[in-house]
């Protein structure tokens, strides 16, 4: 009984090996994007979708709004829920900014960062996780709302 319940552990510990995937040809659009800071508070809004594919692991077609802040200057915050629009997806996607990486005349250049995991529909136990960054801008006080895609790279999946 006792070496049954071990080999059953070490069973599902092996299926829960991460396995690396790519992510060729895949993006995600960015919409609306507003960014910017008021003192020491800094606070970004966005709107993210991404297209189904057919290539393995398939990816769900998404819809998202994503908003996240910082305060007392630390720029760099914890990734922040998205909420996903519509009942088909089952999954999780988060967003954060990453501390800025230079001044481009009176804007400032700053990363965001995304991370999108969802269940694999045909097989139990199994999800994906892709991350993905870009390089924008605040763009508050003036300037329009800026639209741009981010390509992931970062993937593995657990199986």
């Amino acid at each position: 009984m006792r070496a049954s319940t071990v080999f059953a552990t070490l069973a599902a510990t092996a299926a829960a090996t991460p396995v690396a995937i790519r992510a060729a040809d895949y993006q995600w659009d960015v919409t609306e994007w507003d960014a910017g800071c008021n003192n020491d508070d800094c606070s970004y809004e966005f709107q993210i979708t991404g297209a189904a594919t057919g290539d393995y692991p398939a990816r769900p077609a998404f819809s998202a709004a994503c908003q996240g802040a910082s305060h007392d200057g630390n720029i760099a915050t914890q990734y922040a829920p998205c909420t996903i629009k519509g009942d088909g997806v089952k999954g999780t996607l988060v967003s954060r900014l990453n501390k800025p990486a230079e001044l481009l005349g009176s804007r400032t250049v700053v990363p965001i960062q995304v991370s999108f995991q969802f269940a694999d529909l045909t097989q139990d136990n199994t999800y994906w996780n892709y991350t993905g960054a870009a390089n924008t801008t605040f763009n508050r006080g003036g300037f329009e709302p800026l639209s741009f895609t981010i390509k992931p790279t970062e993937s593995f999946g657990i199986a």
